[in-house]
């Protein structure tokens, strides 16, 4: 492999790859299902709120309209902003070593997130972990901006071919993300989306990991090819 072809930058999903998000998210749906008067929905139904956007969330699992949906991802955005859940959240253990690992081996760490760009930047200065990431791209307030937007976007403020950059996912969304912009792709376990190996293999990838240290091993292994 030559030097060109190998890893120079790590983009990060934030929700399920990051940080385990779901405290946070459910104390927003299930308020926000209050102020709807909808039922409230089992925990492992909130968990396919945790990845997606927001709005794809209430309507497929409350039967809402897309603009039904998309009114209930608002009211969602408010309580979850403005009531600090956004912060209610956890690293996933080894993710402080494992970005101070990658920075020192010269790498670029950056957050590729469909979370409001706001919402993103406020969880990662909350953790003390701003000077560990090179780059925070979210979407904007119309969500316009979709994941394979903020990959492209990243690699050219990095001044890199898409190719070089490796996304590092826990769901579908992302994977199809990483190949509609060219970029690598590593699925993760440890999240809301992939349960196994095998739910990776459906896409393009570079490799599995089940923790966040394996995601590290899995860079250094691909750039020794």
């Amino acid at each position: 492999m030559t030097d060109a072809k190998k890893i120079k930058a790590v983009l990060w999903d934030m929700d399920g790859t990051l940080f385990d998000t779901k405290r946070g998210i459910a104390m927003a749906v299930r308020e926000t299902l209050d102020t709807l008067g909808l039922p409230q929905l089992k925990d492992e139904e909130i968990d396919n709120f945790i990845g997606p956007p927001i709005q794809f969330g209430f309507r497929d699992n409350c039967h809402l309209t897309m603009e039904e949906a998309q009114n209930a991802a608002d009211i969602f955005r408010k309580s979850y902003r403005e009531k600090g859940y956004v912060t209610e959240c956890d690293p996933y253990p080894g993710l402080l070593e494992c970005l101070k690992n990658l920075k020192e081996k010269g790498f670029r760490n950056a957050v590729c997130t469909l979370k409001k760009q706001d919402m993103a930047e406020r969880i990662i200065d909350n953790f003390g972990m701003s000077d560990l990431f090179d780059s925070i791209v979210g979407t904007d307030a119309f969500d316009n901006i979709k994941k394979h937007d903020t990959i492209r976007m990243t690699a050219e403020r990095f001044g890199i071919d898409v190719s070089e950059a490796v996304l590092i996912g826990d769901t579908e969304f992302d994977s199809l993300g990483a190949e509609k912009a060219g970029s690598l792709f590593i699925g993760v376990t440890f999240g809301f989306g992939f349960k196994s190996k095998t739910d990776v293999d459906e896409y393009p990838n570079i490799g599995t990991a089940s923790s966040v240290n394996e995601v590290y091993r899995l860079i250094l292994k691909y750039n020794e090819v």
